[in-house]
């Protein structure tokens, strides 16, 4: 056995380097991933935020384009459809919101839940 790994000595510690690199990198690969997943969330739940309304701070405002914007990038959020059509395919949106909402916004919002619904 000893003399397997004196002959072999520096094979073994390439190998050693080779899958302590390896661990490393599936390691970091790993939490970029998760880092990745998570920030899209937040992308999400920011684009749901702007489309009902929702300010982060009292001085900020939100425009109906920007509204509007909101709801067609959702279709960029794919993993996320079932979860949207449960938000979005509520009956109860129109009586949450205003008239000029539900006359420029929804309108957007229904055509956005067609499409979802002829993805899926």
């Amino acid at each position: 056995m000893f003399e397997f790994i004196s002959a072999n000595s520096d094979n073994i510690t390439l190998l050693i380097a080779i899958f302590a690199g390896l661990f490393g990198f599936v390691k970091w690969l790993d939490a970029r991933t998760l880092k990745l997943k998570n920030e899209r969330y937040d992308k999400y739940i920011q684009l749901i935020r702007v489309l009902s309304g929702s300010k982060d701070s009292k001085d900020a405002s939100i425009c109906m384009t920007e509204q509007i914007a909101s709801a067609w990038l959702i279709l960029e959020y794919k993993e996320y459809y079932p979860i949207t059509l449960k938000i979005l395919d509520n009956p109860d949106l129109e009586k949450m919101s205003n008239e000029q909402w539900q006359k420029f916004i929804l309108p957007q919002i229904r055509l956005v839940i067609s499409e979802i619904s002829s993805k899926r």
